[in-house]
């Protein structure tokens, strides 16, 4: 293709039209993937209106992406022939750059989806710049496949661009005639990026057409979506404001109040002999309520579990407020419930601000250690656990290679031997945490159960079956040591899962998770009681702290679940919206539709507004952290 063609033609808005409609059909057929890939979503709907209600978006974005080579064909067409080869040549190679990275948040998005439910965001990028953490949660077959998807993506891709904008990248003689026409068309960019001449510019909303979640994310560009999300996340503003100030913060304290109950008082827990009691926390990753068959779950699964609960108390109705096991540490150890857009974890500034079980109790003499058969690297949590005064930390780098029997590291059944031995050699009374690792994709632990299959259904069945069965071993050896008599353990999940019946996110099957304190310390008349409270995990750290005496009041997002009278509600969220599970019923309140999802019973209109109330009074505390 020569530099100088004799066509007399509207290059520069040729130029424009096929670039403009070469981004709409890349952005359409990563959509078509996405919803080819999940047929088990649309549920008899009709998938297809998600392309033309996607067009909004998929405009603005295309607009952006089209400045630079608009505006550099310009400049050749000012500057002269001199430098024109050289802006041809600056157009290809933008082009090149915004492929290798287009494609692979676009495909990203689709595999990160299917764990998630939620749009590629700006929190997928953190955990992007942890490379190890991510390979650990895939098969090396899926990565290669991975990557050769990549690679035909971005050939079709150029190959792609060059078919249609290659013919018209040249200047033809009369180029800078062209020039009257810039202000048109930086008219029409602004215009496409703006979504139209309203007073707003375009947002998610735009796209968000039908009721079902699902739906909307399917006709949301990824990229846009992505950009968008950055930019909110250095906003110091609370974009979860739905009411006055005022009228939140009441509405909030309310939920705090104590009704009069009818649970008896305490004290559940009997003071050991030797001083004050141990305490042992297993942080189960992924453990939902659906393989738990006291909490509905899947009959057999977890039968240690059962067992434990029946020994001891458990919390028929507890849900975890995140999806991720940063936002679950903070939870359980820090009370403090998840945030949709953050974590404040990778914050190290307003994390350090956070209370923490670990911290409270080396203050009044305990020992503290933590055991996790990852890398410390994953989520930053390294950092906020050494800033959480644990004096020893165990994790993969404590193992020989030999014992990395997962992607992700040493698997529960090891890290649970380790935990026995070191406890052996603690001085109490100690606080020490158990961060499970087992029950993760890709679900490649080294246990057989009756789950044998390949599907992504019976691999975590069987994975969460090891996880039961490693969680029996411990409670088997931690039985022969002579601290086990002085000790309260709790176990609880990091976070639900959409496994293994493949429920959304949004929907608090998924949220729910086991809850039980155990042990010989449990007072006898409360052994086998199952609560019915509605509570989150990031309610224990108030529980047990009333009940060993010390001052919760540092916990101001942790309520005692055992308290009489305690009210009786759970938060939960991500970025798609806020969930509320109430006495009167449960609900999910979608941010860009601004509609509330309800499921089973109707959540009453007091409530809804209490749970708006509750995420905004929430997000004003993170920020003035």
């Amino acid at each position: 293709m020569g530099l100088e063609s004799t066509q007399n033609v509207g290059t520069a808005w040729l130029l424009l039209v096929r670039l403009g409609v070469f981004w709409l059909l890349f952005f359409a057929f990563f959509r078509v993937w996405f919803i080819l890939w999940f047929p088990e979503e649309w549920q008899g709907r009709p998938p297809w209106p998600a392309m033309w209600e996607a067009l909004p978006l998929d405009l603005s974005m295309a607009g952006y992406l089209l400045i630079i080579p608009v505006l550099t064909w310009f400049v050749g067409a000012i500057i002269g022939p001199s430098v024109r080869r050289w802006c041809i040549r600056l157009i290809d190679g933008y082009h090149a750059l915004v492929f290798i990275v287009f494609v692979f948040l676009f495909g990203s998005n689709i595999f990160l989806y299917q764990e998630w439910h939620t749009p590629l965001n700006n929190r997928a990028l953190l955990y992007f710049q942890m490379p190890g953490a991510l390979l650990n949660s895939i098969s090396l077959a899926f990565a290669a496949g991975g990557l050769m998807i990549y690679a035909v993506c971005l050939g079709l891709s150029w190959w792609a661009y060059r078919r249609l904008a290659g013919p018209v990248l040249s200047y033809d003689r009369e180029a800078p005639r062209h020039l009257a026409w810039l202000p048109v068309q930086a008219f029409c960019l602004v215009l496409a990026i703006r979504g139209g001449l309203g007073v707003m510019p375009i947002n998610e909303s735009a796209v968000y057409y039908s009721p079902y979640l699902f739906d909307n994310h399917a006709a949301t560009n990824s990229a846009w979506h992505l950009l968008h999300s950055m930019i909110e996340i250095r906003s110091t503003e609370n974009h979860y404001r739905f009411m006055d100030e005022e009228l939140a913060r009441e509405k909030t304290q309310a939920l705090f109040m104590p009704d009069t109950g009818t649970l008896p008082i305490h004290s559940w827990l009997q003071r050991p002999q030797a001083g004050r009691p141990n305490i042992v926390i297993i942080l189960m990753e992924s453990m939902t309520a659906q393989v738990v068959e006291e909490l509905g779950g899947e009959p057999g699964v977890c039968p240690n579990l059962s067992q434990l609960a029946a020994d001891g108390i458990s919390f028929n109705r507890c849900y975890g407020s995140g999806y991720r096991t940063d936002q679950g540490l903070v939870a359980v150890l820090g009370g403090f419930p998840a945030q949709p857009d953050q974590s404040i974890v990778l914050l190290q500034e307003k994390a350090a601000k956070l209370s923490s079980i670990p911290k409270m109790l080396k203050k009044e003499g305990y020992s503290t250690a933590f055991f996790y058969g990852g890398e410390l690297t994953f989520a930053n949590i390294g950092v906020w656990l050494r800033n959480q005064q644990f004096e020893t930390i165990v994790s993969k780098e404590d193992f020989p290679a030999s014992d990395a029997t997962q992607r992700w590291g040493v698997d529960d059944l090891r890290i649970f031997h380790k935990t026995v031995a070191t406890l052996n050699q603690l001085p109490e009374p100690f606080f020490a945490n158990v961060l499970t690792l087992s029950l993760h994709t890709p679900f490649d632990v080294p246990y057989t159960s009756r789950w044998t299959g390949t599907t992504e259904r019976e691999m975590f069945l069987n994975s969460a079956a090891f996880a039961d069965y490693a969680i029996g071993e411990f409670f088997k050896q931690a039985r022969q040591t002579p601290w086990f008599a002085n000790t309260l353990f709790i176990l609880v999940a990091d976070h639900g899962h959409h496994d293994p019946n493949g429920v959304r996110m949004d929907d608090p099957r998924s949220r729910q998770v086991p809850l039980i304190f155990t042990g010989p310390l449990i007072s006898p008349e409360w052994r086998g009681r199952r609560i019915e409270t509605i509570g989150n995990h990031h309610d224990i750290p108030a529980t047990i702290l009333d009940e060993l005496g010390f001052s919760s009041d540092a916990f101001s997002w942790s309520r005692d679940l055992l308290s009489p009278g305690a009210k009786s509600f759970a938060y939960y969220t991500n970025e798609n919206g806020l969930g509320w599970v109430a006495p009167s019923g449960i609900a999910f309140y979608q941010f860009q539709s601004k509609e509330w999802q309800h499921f089973s019973k109707s959540l009453d209109a007091a409530d809804c507004s209490a749970a708006q109330a509750y995420l905004q009074r929430l997000y004003d505390d993170f920020l003035g952290m």
